[in-house]
């Protein structure tokens, strides 16, 4: 079963959509213009799980550091609802912008 949320094309470059029972993609541009819908999005998600969440990361084309920040608000919003998310796939431009903040850990 895939759902998908797409924010409308004239206004953002960005989907995120649940594939399968435990798993979110993420796909196109996370940055700071888009971002709190797209964590608007994902935390719709987010509720509907349970357990292990695997959240992929292969289609994302652009990021910027607020894709670091959806990240660890997506991580707090999961403990909230006692699941685990599981990043996969993480852009190495996001893994830069965390090993230069110090959060590496948070992405693996």
């Amino acid at each position: 079963m895939l759902i998908r949320m797409r924010a409308p094309q004239e206004m953002a470059d960005w989907s995120v959509e649940r594939a399968g029972k435990n798993e979110v993609r993420l796909t196109g541009k996370l940055q700071f213009a888009d971002i709190m819908s797209v964590r608007e999005r994902l935390d719709q998600l987010l509720e509907e799980m349970k357990g292990d969440v695997v959240v992929d990361f292969s289609g994302v084309t652009r990021v910027d550091s607020s894709a670091l920040s959806l990240w660890m608000c997506g991580l707090r919003r999961a403990e909230t609802l006692n699941i685990t998310l599981k990043p996969v796939n993480v852009p190495d431009e996001m893994q830069s912008i965390a090993g230069l903040v110090g959060l590496s850990q948070c992405l693996s």
